[in-house]
């Protein structure tokens, strides 16, 4: 009786029009979503991604007919619903403001989000079509689906959608299945944009999910090259540079410490650890080691900083501080899932920032050893740490002493004009004298004034220098952009101004580099600000800067070795003769003659030999010789280890295990 009622019931489900629409709909829903992404982000619409929609949407139209009374199906449906919608409209204001999809745990930054609210509108009025698309499904849903299953006078088929439903998840579980990316992403670790393009907002958000409750599994195996385009890189093929201080024949030592890796310790996670840096090679001492010791440290982290900006007339300091001091011609800031603040962690830190979370939040009191203002401190300096927006911002109180600094912000020691954004200038003007006299000092900037959106409405700082760049060839959002750093410009004007005034600029070396590249531009107003017709979005995209000058030098020093932000703090600690151990942390000294591995955030690299777009399945060869697979596996699992073990550096809080917060 129950088969021929089922049949009944599903012979009765194709005759009805309106049921096969409502199962269509639901069907297509997730999909639907997933397309209006693609389009308004230029996402590509993958098999994995149609496949895990489709199977989705046959999960909601199977939910919506297992309650007996019609009213409940249809309210579980409509959460379901929802629930996607909720995602993917969130996800497509975050993706278009940040570059990347924002994850579960960023909840915790809620309140800090909502002051950029501004933005998040604007951004939605100049996305107003896409999301109109996305509010079409609702309305759907809570006109025609609602009247139509309410009419109902018992529940849909159930057989129906839940063969439906296994059948596709099937097919998506087969294709998975098939690729190694897609094994990696499963297993290894979240990759928020990696694994939104390949999967979609929903699974990508329900891989974060899982990630977060049950722990990474696994490193994944190498790449395999026989399945990869192998490409030469455009020009001559050549030896890459690598800019080694060491001359022949002297001894220079090793970076490194007496430090005993307890390789039998109780906790497996912790004696994994002890193997794999009692196993790592140090990186060796050279000619700039100590080239600074004992001299100030101003380090500058820039709010979307561009060194295509920089011009001689127009940025006159910025010019001097790139022309004639290190000049890192192959410089890359990568973009991390928590954009300013995972820049800043990578590049003051040498960790790769972990997915799925704050990691500068992650690390409040723990022991970090390395830090410069720890290590300042420790030398008697003075360390203060300055930034010129809200004071608890990403939670900058916490974080900023555990770093080594006493900390300021705006209405915790600096009192700026109220305006959006504040203003370089003023925090210089404010901060400058609280150490310009001492006798050493170290100090941290994190800058605002080159903050999206570039407009000359919203943006203060892009209004207050207008004027300068009315005549420039650009379109207006670049002007804006270029306008607001001129506030930097001029802020660091003051700054040297002050210090020479103070006697203090000659013993005062100044590092600046950015958080991310200007993301609040397009790829095509980028392209256009640097010179170009398009961008290369694997690589090219993330070239950066690395200004590090003191008036002392004699001359510029060229550096043609590929590096990137997580090189910054062991090149710095190198040149301040600081000890550390180089084993301990995932840059290099970018002169020690050990060639750096640039990373970024989808596991794509950079070495002396090759780039491998992990993304795309290509490697590009920077040199004549041909690349092996065991090289390629070689640098695979290189990588994998530093996202890996910088991932356990944060949980275990392992420095403190292993120097005893002393």
């Amino acid at each position: 009786m129950k088969l021929r009622q089922s049949m009944r019931d599903t012979l009765h489900f194709f005759a009805c029009a309106a049921e096969r629409w409502l199962a269509v709909f639901f069907l297509l829903y997730p999909l639907y979503a997933e397309q209006v992404a693609c389009a308004g982000l230029s996402l590509p619409l993958t098999a994995e991604k149609a496949l895990l929609a489709l199977a989705l949407g046959a999960g909601i139209a199977l939910c919506a007919n297992l309650p007996r009374r019609p009213a409940f199906g249809f309210a579980l449906a409509a959460v379901l619903c929802c629930a996607v919608s909720v995602m993917h409209i969130s996800q497509f204001i975050y993706w278009n403001i940040f570059q990347t999809p924002y994850f579960l745990r960023s909840a915790q930054g809620l309140g800090a989000a909502l002051e950029f609210w501004r933005v998040a509108v604007s951004e939605a009025v100049q996305n107003a079509g896409y999301l109109i698309l996305y509010a079409a499904q609702l309305v759907v849903l809570f006109t025609w689906v609602r009247r139509t299953m309410l009419r109902r006078r018992h529940r849909g088929p159930r057989r129906a959608p839940a063969a439906a439903f296994l059948a596709l998840a099937l097919c998506a579980g087969a294709v998975l299945a098939q690729n190694a990316e897609n094994i990696s992403l499963l297993t290894t670790g979240y990759v928020p944009v990696s694994s939104a393009r390949r999967f979609g907002i929903v699974p990508a958000m329900a891989l974060n999910a899982k990630y977060d409750l049950f722990g990474a599994g696994a490193q994944a195996a190498g790449a395999d090259l026989s399945q990869l385009e192998v490409q030469q890189a455009q020009g001559q093929a050549q030896p890459a540079q690598t800019d080694a201080a060491r001359l022949p024949g002297k001894e220079y030592g090793e970076n490194v410490m007496d430090i005993h890796f307890d390789l039998e310790a109780e906790d497996a996670v912790l004696q994994d650890m002890n193997r794999y840096f009692s196993e790592k090679q140090p990186t060796g001492k050279n000619e700039y080691t100590g080239l600074f010791e004992g001299k100030n440290l101003i380090y500058i982290t820039a709010e979307g900083f561009s060194k295509f900006l920089i011009d001689e007339q127009r940025t006159p300091v910025l010019y001097r501080l790139a022309t004639e001091g290190f000049h890192f011609n192959q410089f890359y800031t990568p973009l991390w899932g928590v954009s300013t603040s995972d820049g800043e962690f990578a590049a003051t830190t040498s960790l790769v920032p972990k997915s799925g979370t704050w990691s500068y939040t992650d690390i409040i009191g723990h022991e970090m050893p390395f830090a410069l203002g720890n290590l300042f401190r420790q030398r008697g300096a003075q360390t203060l740490g300055f930034h010129n927006h809200s004071y608890t911002y990403y939670n900058r109180d916490k974080s900023m002493p555990t770093m080594g600094y006493t900390y300021y912000g705006q209405g915790h020691g600096l009192e700026l004009t109220e305006q959006w954004p504040e203003s370089d200038v003023e925090m210089m003007e404010q901060s400058v004298p609280m150490y310009a006299g001492e006798p050493s000092f170290h100090v941290y900037y994190m800058t605002v004034s080159g903050h999206l959106g570039y407009t000359f409405d919203g943006n203060m700082m892009a209004a207050k220098h207008k004027d300068e760049v009315e005549d420039l060839p650009y379109s207006d959002e670049v002007k804006a952009y270029i306008a607001c750093n001129l506030e930097l410009e001029d802020a660091l004007e003051s700054l040297l101004e002050q210090l020479e005034e103070a006697g203090a600029l000659e013993n005062t070396v100044i590092a600046l580099t950015p958080d991310h590249y200007p993301y609040g531009l397009t790829n095509e107003q980028y392209a256009e600000l640097r010179g170009q017709e398009s961008l290369e979005e694997t690589f090219e995209l993330y070239e950066s800067a690395f200004l590090l000058w003191t008036p002392t030098m004699e001359q510029p020093v060229e550096v043609d070795t590929a590096c990137s932000s997580l090189d910054i703090l062991p090149t710095l600690l190198n040149l301040f003769g600081f000890e550390y151990d180089s084993r301990l942390l995932m840059g290099t000294d970018v002169f020690s003659g050990t060639a750096p591995t640039v990373v970024f955030a989808d596991k794509s690299f950079i070495t002396d030999e090759i780039f491998y777009d992990a993304t795309n399945g290509r490697v590009i060869q920077r040199t004549a010789t041909a690349t092996t697979q065991e090289y390629l596996d070689a640098c695979v699992q290189k990588v994998n280890d530093m996202f890996a073990y910088s991932a356990r550096i944060i949980e275990t809080d392992y420095y403190r295990y292993l120097f005893g917060g002393q």
